[in-house]
């Protein structure tokens, strides 16, 4: 074999080697989502999560735990071993779900959470974790609070607390929100506070309506989703009753009669599809090695009759 043709033989292994490199670093990167359970709230999260996936050519794969906090680390699980390029994680369960982090950093996969955080940051920052997407939950139990303190006052008022699926980081950390400013207000009482499996409006509705049937008097029900309100509205006008103040977070079409009709008095505006478009817009800068903030905040803005009109639905 002569000198030229082993030179050319290398020159074309060399080759071959710079165009695999180049391939390699253009091909579409794998990206596993973990949904915690199905509601309607991440059918639309999903609209931008799959817009942005397909802008910055990432290939996404679903998985829905089911609220089911051991099932969902075994997709973290699953997801490692089939190698994906990164994970991004709405946890079912924001302390339970902290294994992860180990699992993800000793793999040497990027984790990124988003919507439902990890540990008890109120921005939702925990070591290991790449960036969180989303509101500060506690932020949003604050303004649940806030509300109330437009409606109430300081004045004596006996509150209902309806929360969200035990064990979430909106359900823990927006409690928490909630009663930094309640404690300011010695004479509101929480006379109710029930969490709710599912996040469901049949299971807030089930609730209010025995909570009626006791005969307690309420003066506001305070709720930690949009269609927990309106299963409070919807039992408080079943029952007769008057007169009493009904908040929720978060927006959607169903919700908008009841504000225009004063039967849900406030509740709050964010764009969820804008949440998960950030949520893998951070996760491609970071694949690209392109610094991505720890906490990238999505505001909720408050919203009543005076305003509604201004805010279109994503939901």
């Amino acid at each position: 074999m002569s000198k030229y043709f082993k030179s050319f033989l290398l020159t074309l292994l060399v080759l071959s080697f710079i165009l695999v490199s180049i391939s390699a670093s253009f091909a579409a990167k794998n990206v596993a989502v973990l949904l915690p359970g199905a509601v309607e709230f991440f059918s639309v999260e999903r609209i931008g999560i799959d817009k942005a996936g397909k802008e910055f050519d990432l290939n996404i794969t679903y998985a829905d735990a089911e609220w089911d906090a051991g099932k969902q680390l075994s997709q973290v699980e699953n997801f490692i071993l089939k190698k994906v390029d990164a994970i991004m994680l709405c946890a079912a369960d924001n302390i339970a779900l902290l294994p992860a982090v180990k699992l993800c950093n000793d793999a040497k996969i990027p984790l990124i959470t988003f919507t439902n955080s990890l540990g008890t940051d109120p921005f939702g920052k925990y070591e290991g974790v790449v960036s969180f997407i989303g509101r500060s939950e506690i932020g949003a139990g604050i303004i649940q609070a806030e509300m109330a303190e437009q409606l109430l006052g300081d004045k004596p008022a006996n509150i209902v607390l309806i929360e969200g699926q035990p064990g979430t980081a909106p359900q823990r950390l927006r409690s928490e929100g909630f009663f930094q400013v309640a404690d300011k207000h010695p004479n509101w009482t929480i006379v109710e506070k029930r969490p709710i499996e599912g996040w469901t409006k049949e299971g807030a509705l089930a609730f209010m309506e025995a909570f009626l049937q006791s005969g307690k008097k309420v003066d506001l029900v305070s709720c930690q989703w949009w269609s927990g309100a309106i299963a409070a509205a919807m039992a408080l006008k079943n029952a007769g009753i008057t007169g009493v103040y009904v908040t929720g977070l978060e927006y959607a079409k169903e919700l908008v009669p009841y504000i225009q009709d004063g039967e849900v008095t406030a509740s709050t505006y964010f764009s969820v599809v804008d949440e998960g478009y950030k949520a893998v817009e951070a996760t491609a800068k970071y694949l690209k090695g392109e610094e991505v903030p720890a906490f990238v905040e999505i505001k909720h803005i408050i919203v009543t009759k005076d305003n509604v009109d201004d805010f279109e639905p994503e939901m």
